[in-house]
């Protein structure tokens, strides 16, 4: 359940999942600092609050899920620390840092997906950030091929149609990105026949029309 709730804010465009605020968690990490589980939340809270321009916060996700990662390989820990590269990589003024920053996210987001393929969250993590990374990094082929097993994966679990109405939006933003507007129109008529009215269906006509 709790899964399945990430995975539709992700979906949503938005990353917060943690049940309590930062300051609870780094108080219920200081008293169980062994909890993993409890370490990965922190971090991915501090991933949050990272996506809203908080330096600091992407700085301590790194440094919490590194260790996580110290202690035992887990693929939505490192999925999460490669965007959180990521963002470091959005704020650094330094190109060579930067540059730096990017490679290590990448790595990072290519690995956790590798190593757990079948895993949806992991998989729309990495679509995710990929999509926020420019085009000429090569990565906007691996968003689009991200996304479209998503909305393959949720088709084929019968999860409610309402879960699937952003994949099919970010498809239709990436495939106009790419040039690829057949397939970014394929997305819309699907959208356009399942949930007419939906904010989805709106955003990826004017995506289309521009």
């Amino acid at each position: 359940m709790r899964r399945t709730l990430i995975l539709i804010v992700l979906l949503a465009g938005v990353f917060v999942c943690a049940s309590y605020s930062i300051s609870e968690l780094e108080r219920f990490h200081k008293e169980d600092p062994q909890n993993i589980d409890l370490a990965i939340e922190l971090g991915i809270a501090y991933h949050d609050a990272g996506l809203e321009g908080d330096k600091d916060s992407v700085t301590k996700a790194i440094r919490i899920l590194e260790d996580v990662l110290k202690r035992r390989d887990l693929g939505l820990a490192r999925a999460y620390l490669g965007s959180s590269f990521l963002l470091r990589a959005r704020d650094d003024w330094n190109p060579f840092g930067k540059l730096l920053n990017l490679n290590q996210g990448i790595d990072h987001l290519d690995r956790a997906v590798e190593g757990n393929p079948d895993d949806i969250l992991i998989r729309v993590i990495r679509a995710n950030a990929y999509a926020n990374i420019p085009a000429f990094f090569g990565k906007l082929d691996v968003a689009i091929s991200d996304f479209e097993i998503i909305v393959q994966v949720l088709a084929e679990e019968g999860l409610s149609i309402e879960i699937q109405l952003n994949a099919r939006l970010k498809l239709v933003q990436l495939y106009m990105r790419n040039g690829m507007n057949d397939k970014a129109a394929t997305h819309y008529e699907w959208l356009k026949e399942n949930a007419p009215d939906s904010q989805a269906t709106i955003m990826a006509g004017e995506e289309l029309e521009r």
